[in-house]
């Protein structure tokens, strides 16, 4: 609804994220930010041949026994069509990637802050990947530590409740984006 502030989690929930830090940080943050509202894009995945996750089990398991779930939280249950996706990006205030100190982060490379990218959207991430460098390089978001629900909540809050802070990171995101084009990241191979 209208004043909403929306953090998106551009995705499905996978065991190597950290979606549960990311709830109690929301939890935490309603206090003093009602109108925060965390949106997950897709719950099952649109190929069949990807099992359930035992992740998305436990974050929704949480998200109930919160109390968060239909008033904060919001799952969406299937997976959005690539055609409908921008809707949701464009109407987001932040895109969030939480996920797990793990082997698994050092060489990752997470896509969906690539669609945050595109939408301007200010990012809050995990530290530890290559993208996360980026963020706190160009000052397009906030890096926080893996499992820190107090680091994770100040930054959401700090983005979502200073307009000159978010205003701030769209207008950096407008000057990285364009290096992460496909005419830009593709000239080495040309």
């Amino acid at each position: 609804t209208e004043g909403d502030k929306v953090v998106l989690w551009g995705g499905g929930i996978y065991n190597w994220f950290d979606p549960l830090t990311l709830l109690r940080a929301v939890d935490k943050l309603r206090s003093r930010l009602p109108e925060v509202r965390l949106y997950f894009l897709g719950l099952r995945h649109p190929n069949p041949q990807v099992g359930e996750m035992k992740m998305t089990d436990d974050a929704v398991a949480l998200a109930h026994e919160l109390g968060l779930v239909g008033t904060h939280v919001f799952f969406n249950e299937d997976w959005v069509d690539y055609d409908d996706r921008q809707n949701y990006f464009l109407e987001a205030d932040i895109g969030v990637s939480t996920h797990l100190d793990h082997v698994e982060t050092e060489f990752s490379f997470r896509t969906r802050l690539l669609d945050y990218l595109w939408a301007s959207l200010p990012i809050v991430a995990t530290a530890g990947d290559s993208l996360a460098g980026l963020i706190e390089t160009r000052d397009i978001g906030i890096a926080v530590p893996a499992g820190d629900v107090d680091a994770l909540e100040a930054a959401l809050f700090r983005i979502l409740d200073d307009e000159a802070f978010h205003a701030s990171c769209r207008a950096a995101i407008e000057r990285v984006a364009s290096d992460y084009r496909w005419s830009k990241v593709l000239e080495p191979l040309l």
